[in-house]
């Protein structure tokens, strides 16, 4: 029983201490309100609307000023008044433990100061707005004032320079004082947010007449005096490049002119209206027309130059393509008599000497236009280049002509060389195969000889007739070469296992008697050798069956025949 009374009593000492601790922080936030409370209350926003209030205000700047003075005093004389008296309830309810409802009323209190802060910010920043708008507008005044003055001052000292502009220059200008004194006026009864409307209107239109009285000036000058100057530089030119032979291919000069001339007048009507933006397309065009007219009379100046500086040059190429156009002729026709020209050399020889012919017809055509004074002299230079890159093309491709049909003859000795060549390899495989007196050739061998032995013969009779293909030839050389080193190969195959088959049987003698492997062996070799001419069979049999009697001796006779063959070789 006691350990329970002694429960309970921990229990509501331990609650006792948690609503003790709830209420000191309970009531330190309601001394925190208290004080933003009491904080709120001493904000000089009353002095700065007493200060605010001797501005002479009138219109909706008074009555914003108006508004923010009410808010103050409800915020002063009401909710302050009323969020103390739910303050000095929650702190009651708080110290006799009524802690909820202290809280409920304390919450309530602190959102309703947070709002009243929030308000009371704007309406100084709105207070304060109001005093740095009269400020502002009170140094606008002299600004502006200084400001008209320059650009009065400027449009009358320089009225020249902005030709029939002027007079719209100065409309605006008197429009923007008429503004200006409009502003003053406003200024000076209070009325702030009209008269902050007023400036930013006076600004914009600064901004602009200034920026008019920069531009006009450069255009009215090319409209006036840099455009005249450089079309009647261009008329004077142009006359005199006429009166010296010059001719142009499409002459608009002079309608051009006319073109520029009007359009200068009306360009400087619209600069009367100030249309700017129309006054700057009409001067772009007008430039570029000028420079294209500019450009095409140093073109036909440049190309004078240069034909006259190419004239000999080209005559000299025209000449030199033809004279190797008649000298690779003439070396085609007669190397046809003895060759077939299978690439059409002579075709192409003669499309050549057509399009020289062209070229020359061009440039006889310009010359005499030079001579008649008739020539647009940047025709005769397109054509002279043209002329030079085709002659230099035609000049190449002759060469590589002639360069290809200058190896037929040595092409033709190489070729008897090669056939030469060939009857001898042929003379020589026959010797080689009748010095060992063997007993028989397979048909294969015999074949590949044939076939070699009669085409050589066929290429002798064809290198020899009056006239041949070297293209034929050379193929065939070709083909035949790959032939020869095969029988040549197969030839040195054939007597190399003869020879050895013929040692290794003779080898085998001393072992027969006494070996019946070996004599079985030998007589099976025999008859291959003798019957069916397959020495490389023969060799092999004969030499494994000596191989498992006398190890080694078969390399040994081998390497003996190979070195002697290699002997031989160098002696020859």
């Amino acid at each position: 029983m006691i350990v329970i009374v002694s429960a309970i009593l921990v229990v509501a000492i331990i609650i006792m201490l948690i609503l003790v601790v709830y209420q000191k922080s309970v009531l330190k936030k309601i001394q925190d309100a208290i004080n933003k409370k009491d904080t709120l209350s001493k904000a000089p926003i009353g002095d700065n609307i007493e200060a605010t209030s001797k501005l002479n205000l009138t219109g909706d700047s008074f009555d914003q000023f108006n508004d923010y003075k009410e808010k103050y005093e409800k915020i002063i004389n009401d909710d302050l008044p009323s969020i103390n008296v739910a303050l000095n309830d929650a702190n009651s309810n708080a110290k006799t433990f009524s802690l909820l409802q202290a809280n409920s009323l304390l919450s309530e209190s602190v959102n309703s100061l947070n709002e009243i802060e929030d308000s009371m910010g704007k309406i100084d920043d709105g207070l304060n707005q109001l005093k740095d708008l009269d400020e502002q507008h009170t140094r606008a005044i002299d600004e502006l004032d200084k400001q008209i003055k320059d650009l009065n001052k400027n449009i009358l000292s320089k009225n020249y320079s902005y030709g029939p502009s002027s007079d719209k220059i100065e409309d605006e200008l008197s429009n923007i004082k008429s503004e200006y004194q409009e502003f003053i006026k406003t200024v000076e009864s209070g009325d702030q947010y009209t008269a902050d409307d007023i400036l930013n209107s006076l600004v914009k239109k600064i901004e602009i007449i200034e920026s008019l009285m920069k531009e006009t000036p450069k255009l009215y000058l090319s409209l006036s005096k840099d455009f005249p100057k450089q079309i009647d530089e261009i008329d004077r030119g142009h006359r005199t490049m006429i009166e010296t032979d010059y001719n142009f291919s499409d002459d608009n000069i002079d309608e051009n002119i006319e073109i520029i001339k009007s359009s200068i007048n009306k360009a400087i009507s619209l600069l009367s209206d100030l249309k700017i933006d129309d006054v700057k397309q009409e001067n772009y065009k007008i430039e570029k027309t000028i420079d294209s007219m500019y450009e095409m009379m140093e073109k036909e100046v440049i190309a004078k130059r240069k034909v006259r500086k190419n004239i000999k040059l080209v005559y000299d190429y025209i000449y030199h393509a033809r004279r190797q156009n008649h000298m690779l002729l003439s070396e085609l026709d007669q190397l046809s008599k003895n060759y077939t020209l299978e690439h059409d050399e002579i075709k192409k020889a003669k499309s050549f000497s057509q399009q020289i012919h062209q070229i020359e017809n061009i440039y006889n055509n310009d010359y005499q236009l030079i001579m008649d004074k008739k020539a647009v002299y940047s025709e005769v230079q397109s054509h002279q280049q043209d002329s030079k890159k085709q002659l230099s093309a035609i000049e190449k491709e002759q060469k590589d002509i002639n360069d290809s049909v200058a190896d037929l003859n040595e092409e033709e000795n190489t070729a008897r060389e090669l056939i030469q060549k060939f009857d001898f390899q042929l003379l020589n495989i026959r010797r080689k195969i009748d010095n060992l007196n063997l007993p028989g050739l397979q048909d294969d061998f015999m074949e590949k000889y044939k076939y070699s032995y009669k085409k050589v013969s066929e290429l002798g009779s064809t290198i020899n007739q009056v006239k041949i293909s070297m293209d034929e030839i050379n193929k065939k050389l070709t083909t035949m070469d790959k032939a020869m080193e095969e029988l040549i190969s197969d030839t040195e195959e054939i007597v190399d296992n003869a020879i050895l088959a013929e040692r290794l049987m003779q080898y085998a003698n001393r072992y027969r008697n006494n070996n019946e492997e070996v004599n079985a062996a030998c007589v099976e070799a025999k008859n291959h050798f003798d019957n069916d001419f397959d020495y490389e069979k023969s060799l092999k049999i004969i030499s494994s069956a000596i191989e498992n009697v006398d190890s080694g001796a078969f390399n040994r006779i081998k390497k003996e025949y190979y070195q002697n063959k290699q002997n031989e070789s160098k002696k020859n």
